[in-house]
């Protein structure tokens, strides 16, 4: 029995070993790919990193191209799929330039440059795809290095290209900090005014909502009311005294009796030349 399981534990480290084998990245060649060794050597890489990097990026910069309108004054310089590589390449390289750091305009071509051909390698990543890294430097106190990768097909187009600038642990962790402050600040901000919205409610509650009326209010509404009933009932006793003198006078008029055989209905102004009708 022990000897099957001491038997066992060696077949699985042979096999995690041989796994561990088969994953292994071998750098500056591409024996066993399908890239011709003969083809793709260490030279060709870099006289492609340098071609990218002097005789493409450079002279595009000279000649006024940005970002932004790359695409519309080389649209015809490439095809579909290989504009859209050299755009976003040559977007990371504008945007590197600054802290590769360069004298003047005139002089970029001699600033900035792939150097370090010492510590320039290439591999086949596990899509087997050639994966090759260089190095560009600048001039000045406070340059940087960048990483130059980019990837080709096995006709030795470019199917990917990228300048990652290397920054040093300080300027990442400052570069942390102030991405934490800044996210930091603008949550405290909207927090901030969401709680002076809120503190705003009751005051918009205050000017929105009818002032409960003074006594002094209610007294003058109640005499106001009095005084209208009043007048109203005054109006109504001295049009029940014209309705009978008028009343009184139709019966005259006609020698009636009384006033049994008609009933004033209204009253109304009428003009002279109207006539008295019969209601």
């Amino acid at each position: 029995m022990k000897h099957k399981i001491f038997a066992l534990g060696v077949t699985l480290i042979c096999m995690l070993g041989l796994t561990a084998c088969g994953n292994s990245t071998q750098y500056n060649t591409v024996a066993g790919s399908r890239y011709d060794e003969t083809y793709f050597t260490k030279d060709y890489l870099v006289s492609v990193a340098q071609t990218l990097e002097d005789e493409y990026f450079e002279n595009m910069y000279l000649q006024g191209i940005t970002p932004d309108n790359f695409k519309e004054k080389l649209e015809d310089s490439f095809d579909e799929s290989m504009l859209d590589v050299f755009a976003a390449g040559y977007r990371n390289w504008y945007d590197a330039i600054d802290e590769l750091g360069f004298s003047s305009k005139e002089t970029i071509a001699n600033d900035i440059s792939v150097t370090h051909l010492d510590e320039f390698k290439y591999y086949i990543n596990k899509d087997g795809e050639l994966m090759v890294d260089a190095i560009i430097e600048g001039t000045g106190d406070n340059s940087h290095t960048a990483i130059l990768e980019y990837s080709l097909d096995r006709k030795g187009m470019p199917t990917l290209i990228s300048v990652n600038v290397n920054h040093s642990l300080a300027e990442k962790l400052k570069s942390a900090g102030l991405n934490t402050l800044l996210g930091m600040g603008m949550a405290f901000t909207v927090l901030i005014i969401i709680a002076l919205v809120i503190s705003l409610f009751p005051l918009i509650n205050k000017m929105t909502e009818k002032k409960p009326e003074t006594s002094q209010e209610i007294t003058q509404k109640s005499m106001e009311t009095v005084t209208s009933q009043i007048a109203d009932k005054e109006e109504l006793s001295e049009d029940a005294e014209l309705v009978a003198v008028i009343a009184a006078a139709i019966a005259a008029y006609e020698g009636s009796a009384g006033t049994d055989g008609f009933v004033v209905r209204s009253v109304r102004k009428v003009g002279k030349a109207s006539n008295w009708k019969r209601a």
